[in-house]
């Protein structure tokens, strides 16, 4: 079954309000955001508002399932075996990935991010590419130091994109990918070849 193209109209609206809401997140809590403030903004009408969505939640949980159904598919579609030893095509595809979803990456999954939702999206990290790949290089290791290294490359992963964004992504995304490959497969040793 092919599914109905989406209008441009429409993609145009929520795109409004994706901004929109992702502006007003970065002010104040989604429980003090009203409809009405959050149309405003999107310079839509309220009756345009409720076509899409039940309320503002219900825009933030779309949000937030979009991010995380594009962020599986990024994972996916990347094995541990096209690693090549310079250069990173997992992330390569994750930083051009966090790239194009800055504004929701800063709110979502920064200090005032839900932390629920942060667990949700190191989860899928996890589980869909960064075990396998950590198990492909250390195949005989305890099960439990590679969740543990997991954890630290996730984390530092995590710290390192949002650092990107918040100082203006002066860098490009294939540099990004570049460090952040060097930091995982060589941890410190990176700082003494600079």
């Amino acid at each position: 079954m092919n599914e109905k193209p989406v209008d441009r109209r429409v993609r145009k609206t929520k795109r409004q309000l994706r901004l929109a809401l992702m502006q007003l997140m970065s002010e104040k809590n989604v429980k003090d955001i009203s409809v009405r403030e959050l149309a405003a903004i999107a310079d839509i009408n309220r009756g345009t508002f409720y076509i899409h969505y039940k309320d503002v939640y219900d825009l933030l949980s779309q949000l937030e399932e979009e991010m995380a159904q594009g962020l599986i598919k990024v994972c996916q579609a990347h094995s541990a075996e096209e690693y090549n030893g310079s250069t990173f095509p997992y992330l390569s595809d994750l930083y051009q990935f966090i790239a194009e979803n800055a504004d929701m990456c800063r709110v979502l999954l920064g200090a005032n991010g839900d932390k629920a939702y942060t667990d949700r999206i190191c989860g899928i990290l996890r589980d869909d590419h960064l075990y396998d790949f950590v198990a492909h290089f250390y195949p005989n290791n305890d099960p439990t130091l590679l969740d543990y290294f997991c954890a630290f490359i996730i984390s530092g992963n995590l710290a390192l994109a949002l650092r990107w964004i918040n100082s203006g992504m002066k860098e490009s995304t294939e540099e990004m990918a570049t460090l952040a490959g060097e930091i995982i497969m060589h941890g410190v040793q990176i700082l003494q070849t600079k």
